[in-house]
Parts: C-alpha cells; structure tokens; sequence
C-alpha cells in the first residue's frame, strides 16, 4: 500500500523592520527596533498583522555576552477568519487566535581561545486573551550554548529545558543550531603611511 507523506510548506509573515543602536562605551551598547510582520495566506505564517519592538541591552567586552534581549508584539487580528499556526478553542477552531505577548530571550556566555560556553534562557507570555475561553500560555525554560569559531563560519548548539509551563502540552526539552556565515566582510583599514621630510 503506498504511503502518503503529510507536510506543510509556504511562506512565513514578512518583516519591515527599522532599528537605532547606540554603542555606550565599555563594551556596552543598546539597541530599539520597531516594525511589522504583515498577514499572507500561507501554512507556516499567523493569521495576523502584527506590530513588533524589540529592546536590547548587551555587554561584549572581555570576551564576555552578556545579552538582554525584549520582544513585545501587538497582533493587529485577534480573532481572524482562519487557524493558521494558531487556532482558537472549540467550538471556534475555524478561526485563528492571536494575542499579545513578551518574549525574552537571556545570554551569558564566555569566550575561551576559539570556543564559547555558557547559559541561556528565554520566556515567553501572552498579554492578552483574544475570545472568553482561550487560555494565555507562558513558560520559561534556560540551558546551555556551546559554540567554536572556525574563521569565516561560527556554529553555536543550544539545548535547553523547560522549568515552567502554562497551558501548554508540557515541558519541553529543544536543541537546535545556528551556522553564521558573513556573506561579505570589510577589509582592515590601514593607517596612512607617514612622511618624514
């Protein structure tokens, strides 16, 4: 019998974003963006415009990343005329929920000759309740990234663990990956030679 392979693909929400940051001296800088994810008809995206700003406060000196970084949306559609990612509870399964929410995500990791060690963590919480009988969803979970730097390409892997959870399906434990390429690199200025006459 043959067998039928289930899958979902598309695009997701494009995003226009503009971002100010200021280099604060001493290894610490800060930086506000503010922008939009914009409603398409598609598997993988929210049924939902949304308003995004995000606030990051970092340290980078000594080798060290010591990373805040604040993400706070405004879903322009509540409650719209499909499920998408998110559906309402029944009986409104039909149609998409989407709230308000905060998320953070926290870095603390270290640098040693060619490798980086150290914990992370992120939350994440809805702000607001789109019908009577949907239930706000929050958790938090924290672990640790491992990364080394191989020239033009860093990989970094994180694992992390759920410590709480609200009405979710349960805890969850994830690991992923990030590979950083440069597509293009500035070549080092060299100082004017100097002239003596």
């Amino acid at each position: 019998m043959p067998t039928r392979e289930v899958g979902a693909g598309g695009f997701y929400n494009p995003l226009l974003t503009g971002q100010l940051a200021w280099d604060l001296g001493n290894g610490f800088g800060f930086s506000y963006t503010f922008g939009g994810y914009f409603d398409v008809h598609q598997e993988l995206a929210w049924s939902s415009t949304s308003i995004t700003q995000r606030f990051a406060l970092s340290y980078t000196g000594g080798g060290w990343n010591l990373t805040a970084n604040v993400i706070h949306g405004i879903q322009l559609d509540a409650v719209t005329d499909r499920p998408q990612i998110l559906p309402c509870p029944a009986p409104f399964g039909l149609n998409g929920c989407n709230t308000n929410f905060v998320n953070i995500d926290l870095t603390a990791t270290k640098k040693f000759d060619k490798w980086e060690l150290g914990p992370v963590a992120f939350g994440s919480m809805d702000l607001s309740r789109p019908i009577a009988s949907y239930k706000k969803q929050s958790q938090f979970a924290a672990g640790w990234l491992v990364g080394c730097d191989f020239g033009p390409v860093r990989l970094q892997a994180y694992v992390t663990r759920d410590a709480y959870e609200r009405n979710y399906s349960g805890r969850d434990t994830r690991v992923w990956g990030r590979v950083t390429v440069p597509l293009w690199t500035a070549a080092a200025s060299t100082p004017p030679a100097v002239v003596r006459r």
